[in-house]
């Protein structure tokens, strides 16, 4: 993996997998700035386009 990834990205990788951390990497702010509006979760996402999936 070491290879193709920055070690920071295998070594989050592996302590989440192997200990069960929580990446709690820093939550920007672009989709608000770019568009305007807040960003919604999958799930609102995803219940906004339901007909896309029937």
């Amino acid at each position: 993996m070491t290879g193709q990834m920055p070690p920071e990205y295998v070594d989050a990788f592996f302590d989440f997998y192997v200990n069960g951390s929580l990446d709690e990497s820093f939550v920007r702010s672009t989709v608000q700035d770019i568009t305007g509006t807040p960003p919604r979760t999958f799930r609102q996402w995803a219940e906004s386009h339901t007909s896309d999936f029937t």
